[in-house]
């Protein structure tokens, strides 16, 4: 039974290795003027080039050698030494595009003005790309969220592209069925592309962390070097909120006051704070732990921002704040200011 399992995995493999050598992905284009001579660069998640192409009469074609489909920026250098650049989404498909002269600032980039044709998968993404740049989303997020469940239904690449692109935002919206759902449709080459494994990455880690699920384990040392273990220290208490925070994060102390009122009003009915320091150096934690007057246990591992909690926990910024009750079962998330006071309140009456 071992050997056909291991022999079924070798001819899937081998099938979606061979489909993706066989795939057509082309990307050339003009340019107006035709700037001969210039070199334009193809960047990949990194700022070293991983192809190049030279402009001749105007027209360019990269070579793409071993190159699969990823989200990638085509960069030329400004006369004045400034990048720009368009950015693309390739695809197993002929991409052409008709680069300007003309460049416009969006976040601190320079961009090209620029026409992609023969890309779908680019066209859904710009449409994505155009909601998410009207800022009236972070008050309305509608429109962006049937955006990304029209995109989701279509179970392939652009639809790996735009979750994986907007993840943050569609799993605190509730749409992480959308993505199980994409997912599970999503023919093996998709699922095997750059953008398909790493929505299956985020996806796994959003359901090891979605409400309901033990919150993961760890064991930091105190200020005063003794080792406490998470699920040891909120073993048998009703409610605990972990506080990731630090010396040095303005927005952390601020809820820090805010986190020391409901321990003074909530405490004696079972409300209880581990506070988990992302500092560096132990005499400003401590100092921070004096001056702000916090009196519930403290654990770091002193390590900044490098900490592996950053990962297992899933944040990128802090204040995060998890509250989880007796057995490590994940009650809410983020919550700060009134909204978490009234969800102490309505879980310690």
């Amino acid at each position: 039974m071992m050997k056909r399992i291991v022999l079924l995995v070798f001819v899937l493999c081998g099938s979606i290795a061979w489909f993706a050598q066989n795939r057509k992905m082309t990307l050339k284009g003009e340019c107006s003027p035709a700037r001969n001579g210039e070199k334009l660069y193809l960047l990949m998640g990194s700022e070293i080039p991983c192809d190049s192409a030279v402009v001749e009469n105007g027209k360019f074609e990269f070579p793409l050698k071993n190159l699969q489909p990823e989200e990638v920026l085509v960069v030329r250098v400004g006369k004045d030494g400034t990048q720009e650049c368009v950015l693309l989404y390739l695809d197993y498909c002929d991409t052409y595009l008709k680069l300007e002269e003309e460049t416009y600032k969006s976040f601190y980039t320079n961009f090209i003005k620029c026409t992609v044709s023969g890309n779908q998968t680019d066209a859904v993404l710009r449409e994505v790309n155009d909601i998410f740049l009207d800022v009236t989303w972070l008050e309305q997020p509608d429109t962006a969220i049937e955006k990304l469940k029209e995109v989701a239904k279509r179970h392939d690449l652009a639809s790996a592209y735009a979750l994986r692109k907007c993840n943050q935002f569609v799993f605190e919206h509730g749409l992480a069925s959308v993505v199980k759902e994409s997912l599970d449709k999503m023919p093996p080459t998709v699922k095997m592309s750059a953008a398909g494994q790493a929505l299956q990455m985020y996806y796994n880690r959003y359901i090891r962390l979605a409400l309901g699920a033990v919150a993961p384990d760890f064991t930091l040392n105190t200020p005063d070097g003794k080792p406490l273990s998470l699920h040891e220290y909120i073993k048998d208490k009703k409610l605990v909120l972990i506080d990731f925070w630090a010396s040095w994060c303005e927005p952390c102390r601020k809820e820090g006051e805010n986190i020391k009122a409901i321990y003074k009003e909530y405490h004696a009915k079972g409300f209880d704070v581990l506070g988990v320091s992302l500092d560096s150096q132990m005499e400003a934690w401590k100092e921070a732990i004096e001056k702000d007057g916090i009196t519930w246990e403290q654990v770091s591992d002193l390590k900044g921002k490098k900490t592996p909690l950053t990962e297992l926990y899933d944040f990128m910024g802090i204040p995060c704040l998890y509250l989880v009750d007796g057995t490590g079962r994940i009650i809410a998330k983020n919550l700060r200011g009134e909204e978490l006071r009234k969800k102490v309140a309505e879980l310690c009456k």
